[in-house]
């Protein structure tokens, strides 16, 4: 058996993290000035996560600009208590409006960006739902990536085809721009969804993808184009679309040679830290000890080493 002290101060990556839901709930809390009902708990897929939780909790208590540069502050504070030394937080295109503008949340995200320099690599993400309204991603959009101020650009919500087209325009000026691409599939979706949405949108990584372990010829795919998954065990679990630490199937992924990390997704919902998801993972006989502290200096010298 391992504990959470064997693996906190290992240095480790988060790059799957959305910053409006990543801290502890331990911390949102107070800053919230309420308590969820029946909070944390297993959630049943996407839906309940959103209709029961997002839609009347935490989305509602961000109202202002100095909320959005709060939450913010409460998960990066969080990640560099788990020893997490690289962040790429996402951070929502919707608060844009809160922040009453583009130009002041390039700002806000610039000055976070220099406020923690000295204690974590925070390399900010664009980040949009699919059903966030598309003349507003149209106006924002570019000039926030154009900014220079977005290293990575996601996109996230129902793991679905249909009107993903309608994306491809912000992918191939993120390219233009040197911007890293990401989406969201794979956590419900089928391994040949995994291939399609990198193939289509020229993808450098992928949130999630964890649909791709059904199929070797996918997995080979990803090993062979060097795509990376960022994979959210407790994520995962917590949603259902795994049943347990002892089935999930980054252990498949990783011993088909592809690059996996391992992140926490949204802290708030989910309630573990990437290394008490690698206490799970070592005990529940995936992983030794040995073998993630490796995986995760591995990953982070992937960003020492640009």
């Amino acid at each position: 058996m391992v504990i959470v002290s064997d693996f906190i101060d290992c240095p480790k990556v988060d790059v799957h993290n959305h910053l409006n839901l990543g801290m502890r709930y331990a911390s949102y809390v107070p800053w919230a000035g309420f308590y969820i009902p029946d909070f944390p708990r297993k959630l049943n897929g996407l839906d309940d996560m959103h209709e029961n939780i997002i839609a009347p909790y935490t989305r509602p208590r961000i109202k202002t600009a100095k909320d959005v540069e709060d939450v913010f502050n409460l998960t990066l504070q969080d990640a560099i208590g788990d020893g997490v030394k690289v962040i790429e937080g996402s951070c929502d295109l919707q608060f844009v409006g809160q922040m009453g503008g583009v130009n002041n949340l390039i700002e806000l995200i610039k000055k976070l960006v220099s406020q923690y320099s000295n204690r974590i690599k925070f390399l900010p993400e664009l980040g949009m739902s699919k059903v966030f309204p598309k003349d507003k991603i149209q106006k924002w959009v570019p000039e926030l990536l154009e900014s220079g101020v977005f290293k990575s650009i996601d996109v996230y919500g129902p793991e679905v085809e249909d009107g993903i087209e309608d994306f491809k325009y912000i992918f191939d000026l993120a390219a233009k721009l040197g911007i890293k691409k990401k989406f969201h599939i794979g956590e419900f979706s089928s391994a040949e969804s995994v291939r399609r949405f990198v193939e289509l949108f020229e993808l450098n990584e992928v949130q999630h993808g964890i649909g791709a372990a059904k199929d070797p010829d996918v997995l080979a795919f990803l090993r062979d184009n060097k795509i990376r998954c960022n994979v959210c065990p407790e994520s995962n679990v917590m949603l259902g679309a795994v049943e347990s630490y002892a089935v999930h199937p980054i252990r498949k992924m990783l011993d088909a040679g592809v690059n996996c990390t391992i992140n926490t997704d949204d802290l708030l919902l989910f309630n573990k830290s990437n290394s008490e998801q690698c206490v799970e993972l070592v005990n529940c006989g995936l992983f030794t000890k040995d073998e993630l502290v490796e995986l995760m200096k591995k990953q982070v010298a992937e960003y020492q080493e640009n």
